[in-house]
């Protein structure tokens, strides 16, 4: 994640492995100024720099010009400081870092300041106030945090591909008969569940995404988790889009994926379905293909007679397997939306704006990093702030942000298996992330 702030749970009542999120009251820090005296800034930090007490860049910019005090962009108490004398392993120590931190809902996911492993869809249930602590830049907040001098740019980046996937989606969703349609209609977003939570009455949502009560609930959809403190959203373009605009590929809204235990199964995988041979058999036992031992009642794959089932999707084995492999790949190999894996080397990266312009350690070769090659690739910190562990894998290399992002910062998203997207620039082939490629191709 971006901050580089500790996040340090000893006590016993934030050692919460319960399946429900601990009860919070959170208070929305107001959105960060655009311009405010270096005195304003400084208290909005006085706290926070008597335990963080030395940092790379105290505003993440290198422009001395940028006056940000570490509440302007994380939230918190800057006021609150540890009682005089004290040390971390007191509880008077720990209670003024809880006190002045924003908690999580869920901290049993978030047991140091380092990116959590495969956190999948973990930011949907933490609350605004809690991501806005942890990344600022995620696209969930980064309208409160970087709003007032970035919000085009905000807006722009949360359309992006690299944020909707909807290229992505669409040619799965095309070339596998999940939708019949070769222009986008689907792409990720997100949106705050209850919107005043998150953005109060005088900072309203500018991306104008509306909530879905999930498009497909006549179908017999799941309700949303009420756990859930950000849903799927539909995606607007902020421009009314033309005819000649739509011939070039410019797309009017975005819907989220449908649920792949819900969608009908008509895809090219129907090979996985039983067969419709045996009209007599209203729904035959998955796995027993031949329960009577009659060679002529075998079901053949592939072969329905009037229709997929007798009963509704999600039954018998029978779901849009292309659909799932979409929603599988979105959470083991996340775009924008949500954190990186960081669970090896290379796979180490942030959500949001920071995931491109906070640099992490993945790679050890200069030809892919640059100078950032001599840090390693254990996802390890140089920062100047004594509060982070210096062998811990899960946080950026500085506080601060880059424009020189490395090449090895792009292939933690763009590095498939197989695929000649970033990696053909590096002068690698599909061949070549085989452990026999040797043999194969001497």
């Amino acid at each position: 994640m971006a901050v580089i702030l500790a996040l340090l749970f000893p006590h016993p009542s934030l050692a919460a492995t319960s399946p429900h999120p601990e009860p919070r009251n959170y208070t929305t820090t107001p959105a960060s100024p655009s311009s405010q005296s270096p005195a304003e800034a400084e208290a909005k930090s006085a706290g926070c720099r008597s335990c963080h007490s030395d940092t790379d860049r105290l505003s993440m910019h290198a422009n001395p010009a940028v006056v940000l005090g570490c509440t302007d962009c994380h939230g918190g108490d800057a006021g609150i400081r540890p009682p005089a004398g004290s040390s971390r392993a007191e509880l008077a120590y720990t209670d003024a870092l809880n006190a002045a931190h924003v908690l999580p809902l869920w901290p049993a996911s978030w047991t140091s300041s380092a990116n959590p492993q495969s956190s999948y869809t973990l930011l949907n249930r933490e609350s605004p106030e809690f991501i806005r602590f942890v990344n600022p830049g995620d696209y969930r907040v980064a309208d409160l945090a970087c709003g007032a001098c970035h919000q085009p740019l905000i807006e722009a980046s949360r359309r992006s591909l690299m944020a909707t996937a909807a290229m992505f989606w669409e040619g799965a969703a095309y070339n596998n008969g999940i939708l019949p349609f070769k222009r986008s209609v689907t792409g990720e977003s997100y949106a705050p569940a209850t919107a005043p939570r998150a953005f109060p009455d005088e900072t309203p949502l500018p991306l104008k995404s509306e909530l879905l009560d999930r498009a497909f609930k006549a179908g017999g959809g799941p309700a949303p988790d009420p756990l859930l403190s950000h849903l799927p959203a539909a995606i607007h373009n902020p421009v009314p889009v033309d005819e000649n605009m739509r011939r070039k590929g410019v797309i009017e809204t975005l819907y989220p994926l449908p649920a792949w235990e819900v969608t009908p199964p008509a895809d090219v995988f129907r090979v996985f379905e039983r067969g419709g041979r045996n009209i007599n058999s209203i729904f035959p036992e998955t796995g027993l293909p031949n329960a009577l031992g009659l060679i002529q009642r075998l079901e053949e794959p592939g072969r329905p007679d009037l229709k997929q089932s007798n009963r509704g999707p999600g039954t018998g084995n029978r779901i849009a397997v292309p659909l799932l492999n979409l929603h599988k790949t979105r959470l083991n190999d996340p775009l924008l939306w949500f954190l990186g894996t960081n669970d090896q080397p290379g796979d180490y990266r942030s959500s949001g704006c920071t995931a491109c312009h906070v640099v992490y350690a993945n790679d050890r070769d200069p030809r892919h990093s640059g100078p950032y090659a001599k840090f390693g690739h254990s996802g390890t910190t140089q920062s100047k702030d004594p509060t982070i562990p210096r062998n811990e894998p899960g946080h950026p290399l500085q506080h601060a942000f880059t424009r020189a992002i490395p090449t090895a910062q792009c292939m933690v998203c763009h590095m498939h298996q197989p695929n000649m997207f970033m990696n053909s620039m590096l002068g690698y082939t599909m061949w070549d992330y085989e452990a026999d490629a040797p043999r194969m191709w001497p």
